[in-house]
């Protein structure tokens, strides 16, 4: 794919950027004088060193020395801005004199930075828990259109992954390691209301984020609880300014394919394609060999091969993966109007739009969001406030095989038959008597495909909240609040004639559409008491809530249809291929909380929680359980034995321990189910029957998660440096899991508490402010991540393994089990290999146990996808009016099986393109030169562990991605007053431009796709503006 039009872009717009600022360069003559002073602490009386003294949009700068003091040659007429991190800035006229003690007040509202920890916030100087949290500025500064997206790297302990590259698929967040052999995704919170998924949202109308991870910040979730809670707050009319606000943003991009694998050249394809033939070509009956002509023989198919051959004597080949990629673009719009009115009515309306395409035809994404929030004070007795969230989303996936398709067809195959039309399996090319003149593969037409296939979602997401609030004294009030959430969704997927599906059935269509509605209510109601007694401070939660949820979903799928009518016309199909679905499901959970906040002298804090759920999807003996915890911090840094010194500016430590809880199990698991239909022949006729499937389960139970966590916040130098270290220690037990069951009892599985798992890490946030003057700031983040996880035990016991599950006593959840491929059995170790069972060119296993045999005592854990640790960096630099930023991230030590290599790396097959690989070619009569090769075996030659157990197709899959660079230019205050604007600044903004990486797939963030939907990674080329009037 060509950049070469963004590259240009990127240079226009820099250069239009320097010449705009030059532009309005001026030199002006003014009168000059010398001013002088000293800049101290009002809290303290301490000197400031460091202070940025300055006037604005001059380059008349200074700072403070060690001892607070500065002189500057600045014009009389100016004023001096005074600006220190942690303090509020200070302005002074020059002309009211030429010597000043300027005394800089703390910045209250820093200090007093909320958080928001569940039905509440507290100030992050008083949280007891571990608790991260970003703002809108920080979720939207790097462009990525899924809010979930623009949280990977930013809290540590917070893993959020790319699974597949395909536009529109869901991201994998999890939080703090696996807790559970099912679904780990953690509870999301929007305005209240809580759902599996927040891609829906416009990061645009996100106020903050706050991800609760230790059991102390959870519990008041309960049950809910066990794998984290993300609260989203969405902007709201209650932070909006008095006035009139408008602002628009937009930005547009392209995106270019990245990082494609390395394949094959024609020359070594058709090396490798001979090559495959040794194993199993005839021999010549004089030397038993295989020599030169029988190999050609074998190769040419007995004249099946005709147009081959040529093509390949004439270097005729095709680049697939040009005919199929493309490049994508991107386009964001979104416009925002807030306002506060003089009766006390805060108002927040935003407008989005997003459309984005893939890199592959017919690959498309759509958003449309709304966001009104309107909160009132109507008195300081009475306020009310509501939101309203509503999306809609068009997407189409495309087609689900086009991609491996592509990869799969050798270059001397083209999409075309002999009248020049799009042929549907090159590799089975026929003439017109109907002769094969090419019979090497039965892969199908990736460009059929695309055009052929369709992969259709439409879905309305509808979120919204309404609180009512009255103040009974200026200590107590009573909150109630009304919250609901809709997820409509529809999807229409179908499979045209000439897709591979279609000419499976006899070249007619296929088709399924799915249809399904969620709908959700909370009505939560909660009294709060705020009272400060001396130097005892005391804050209480009483709640109650109750929780429903309703979902209902249907499906037809039909095969055999005559006609390409898409998914509109599934009557038309053989009624024999029909099937049909439907369910529906319905729980409620109502919930009982109480929360304490103390603080005593605002050093010592104590936190005490309990909430009481009760579920109905449990049995009825085990319904209701209690989840208690309690946090303790220490603001050493309070005390008075560390006053009067300037090193230490925040020190607190942190400690805490609950529980919480889990039931995200299918409901009704406590009754018998029969799911699957049949059909059997009775008396000459045909009677319908149903299938067990389900066993109940009569004394299903919570699974509960007990944790500690032990925290550390500190701060340096007047807040230069700040940062936190967790310590965290998770064992969840009881673990909910569909368990399968002998096939004597009838039942395929049961729902039951079968296990435990722990989660030990450590977590670490570290930011540094490098520079900070008038001119120039520079700050850096750092995070690190180090979890570990193991499974502790599996019904009722620690020592025996589950195989067949996957699950291994003291090893992760994700671990890798199978023998250890070691490399490739060589010439002179033939007689070795034979003890094994195995030949020259096969693949050799590590014998873990020395007996001289392969057998499954040989297995091991190879490895596991959890990482051993992963990290990022985030910087950014301002020089005056320009900022540069950048982030990386990182995940190391993480082995998958790759199902790219499985397809691309497979020997077995020899008409198929293959990846850049080096394999083994043994000494031969055919004229092939020897290629002794100790990683890939020898082509049709493979041993059973190759073929059957993938022993081969492990590969490591840590990396380093640079996740973007941004250059951006925001413009002075002198054009903004003529241009009539508040601000208006321009960007340019790069993603994913580097990887490194020795994984060879696709992209290593997303190596254990599956081969259908995996996609090649891109870089994104954007460009756009931030306007505010």
């Amino acid at each position: 794919m060509k950049t070469n039009l963004a590259h240009l872009k990127l240079l226009l717009l820099c250069a239009v950027i320097f010449m705009a600022t030059g532009a309005y360069s001026q030199v002006v003559a003014q009168d000059m004088k010398t001013v002088s002073g000293t800049v101290t602490s009002a809290g303290d009386g301490m000197p400031l060193p460091g202070v940025n003294v300055f006037v604005k949009e001059t380059n008349y700068a200074t700072v403070t020395d060690f001892n607070g003091n500065f002189s500057l040659e600045v014009p009389t007429s100016s004023t001096l801005t005074i600006s220190y991190v942690g303090f509020v800035t200070k302005t002074i006229e020059v002309s009211s004199g030429s010597n000043f003690n300027v005394v800089l007040e703390t910045d209250v509202e820093a200090l007093n930075e909320i958080v928001v920890v569940g039905y509440g916030t507290v100030k992050k100087t008083d949280l007891t828990g571990a608790v991260g949290s970003l703002d809108g500025e920080k979720l939207t500064e790097r462009n990525f259109t899924d809010p979930i997206e623009a949280l990977q790297g930013n809290v540590p302990g917070v893993q959020v992954r790319n699974t597949t590259g395909r536009l529109g698929d869901q991201l994998k967040l999890v939080i703090r390691g696996e807790n559970t052999f099912g679904d780990n995704t953690p509870l999301f919170v929007v305005d209240g209301v809580p759902t599996n998924d927040i891609s829906f949202l416009n990061p645009q109308d996100i106020e903050r984020m706050d991800i609760l991870k230790d059991a102390s910040s959870t519990a008041i979730y309960g049950s809910r609880g066990t794998n984290g809670v993300v609260i989203v707050t969405t902007k709201s009319g209650a932070g909006a300014k008095p006035g009139f606000n408008v602002s628009l943003e937009s930005f547009f991009g392209v995106k270019e394919v990245a990082r494609l694998p390395e394949m094959m050249s024609p020359d070594k394809w058709w090396r490798y394609h001979q090559s495959a033939y040794l194993a199993t070509a005839g021999t010549d009956p004089n030397t038993g060999t295989v020599t030169e002509e029988t190999l050609a023989d074998a190769v040419g198919g007995g004249g099946s091969n005709t147009e081959l051959l040529r093509r390949v004597a004439n270097g005729e080949s095709f680049d697939w993966y040009d005919a199929v990629l493309k490049s994508g673009y991107q386009q964001n719009t979104y416009l925002n109007v807030s306002g506060r009115s003089e009766n006390g009515m805060g108002y927040n309306l935003g407008l989005g739009y997003q459309k984005e395409t893939g890199n592959i035809e017919n690959e498309e994404l759509e958003k449309y969001t709304l966001k009104l929030g309107l909160d009132h004070t109507v008195n300081d007795k009475f306020s009310f406030g509501t939101n309203l969230t509503l999306t809609r989303t068009d997407q189409n996936l495309g087609s689900d095989n086009a991609m491996q398709q592509a990869f799969r067809l050798n270059p001397f195959l083209n999409p075309y038959g002999l009248d020049g039309e799009l042929y549907p399996q090159p590799g089975k090319l026929r003439d017109e008597n109907g002769d094969f003149i090419i019979n090497k593969t039965s892969t199908y037409n990736p460009l059929l495909e695309i055009a052929n296939s369709n992969n259709e979602i439409r879905r309305w997401n509808v979120i919204g909240s309404t609180y009512f609030q009255y103040n009974i004294a200026d200590w107590i009030s009573f909150k109630t609040t009304v919250s609901a959430g809709l997820d409509s969704y529809r999807r229409g997927q179908s499979w045209g004639r000439y897709t591979s599906v279609g000419l499976d059935n006899n070249d007619t269509a296929t088709a399924e559409i799915e249809n399904s509605e969620s709908f959700n209510y909370t009505w939560d109601n909660q009294v709060n008491i705020d009272k400060t007694i001396g130097e005892h401070s005391f804050n209480f939660l009483a709640l109650y809530s109750n929780y429903a949820d309703r979902f209902e979903s249907s499906y037809q799928s039909s095969a055999l249809m005559p006609f390409d009518t898409k998914f509109y016309n599934t009557g038309s199909g053989q009624q024999s291929r029909f099937d049909l679905n439907s369910r529906f499901i319905k729980q409620t959970l109502t919930s009982f909380a109480l929360r304490l906040n103390y603080a005593f002298q605002d050093k010592y804090l104590l936190t005490l929680t309990n909430r009481w759920d009760g579920s109905s999807i449990l049995s009825e003996d085990n319904r209701w359980d209690t989840f208690p915890s309690a946090a303790v911090a220490w603001k050493i840094a309070e005390e008075d034995f560390l006053q009067n010194q300037t090193t230490l500016s925040n020190l607190k430590l942190r400690l805490s321990y609950g529980y919480t809880g889990n039931n995200n199990i299918t409901p009704y698991s406590t009754k018998n189910l029969l799911e699957r239909q049949t059909y059997y022949d009775f008396d000459g006729t045909t009677a319908n029957g149903w299938l067990p499937i389900k066993l109940a389960n009569r004394s299903l139970a919570w699974e509960r998660t007990r944790e500690f966590n032990a925290g550390l916040d500190f701060g340096f130098l007047k807040s230069r440096i700040v940062g936190s270290i967790d310590i965290y220690d998770r064992l969840s037990e009881d673990i909910l899991f569909e368990q399968s069951l002998p096939l004597e009892t009838g039942y395929e599985y049961i729902n039951a508490n079968v296990g435990s798992v722990s989660n030990k890490g450590v977590e670490i946030s570290l930011t540094t402010r490098n520079i900070q003057t008038a001119d120039i700031s520079w700050s850096t983040t750092f995070t690190f991540t180090k979890n570990t996880n193991a499974v502790e035990s599996i019904y009722g016991q620690n020592e025996v393994d589950d195989i067949g599950n996957n699950l291994f006593i003291g090893e992760p959840i994700s671990a890798h089990y199978n023998y250890d491929f070691v490399g490739i059995w060589q010439t002179d170790e033939a007689d070795e290999a034979a003890g094994y069972g195995m030949e020259e060119g096969q693949e050799k296993l590590r014998d873990v146990n020395n007996d001289g045999r392969y057998t499954q005592d040989d297995r091991v854990i190879l490895g596991s996808t959890n990482p051993d640790w992963s990290g990022s960096l985030f910087t950014t630099l301002k020089v005056k009016n320009f900022d540069l930023s950048a982030s990386i991230i990182a995940n190391q030590g993480v082995l998958v099986y790759s199902n790219f290599h499985a397809n691309f790396a497979n020997t077995r097959d020899r008409g198929r393109q293959k990846l850049d690989i080096n394999w083994y070619i043994p000494a031969n009569d055919a004229g092939l030169a020897p290629q002794y090769s100790n990683r890939y075996p020898q082509p049709r030659n493979e041993g059973n562990f190759w073929r059957n157990d993938g022993v081969g197709y492990y590969h490591d899959a840590s990396f380093v991605k640079v996740k973007n660079i941004a250059f951006g230019y925001s413009f002075s205050d002198n054009i903004l007053d003529k241009l009539k604007l508040k601000k208006l600044r321009v960007y340019a903004n790069v993603l994913n431009p580097f990887v490194f990486t020795d994984y060879e797939g696709y992209d290593p963030e997303w190596a254990d796709a599956p081969l259908g939907v995996g996609r090649p990674g891109s870089v994104t080329y954007q460009f756009g503006f931030n306007l505010k009037f």
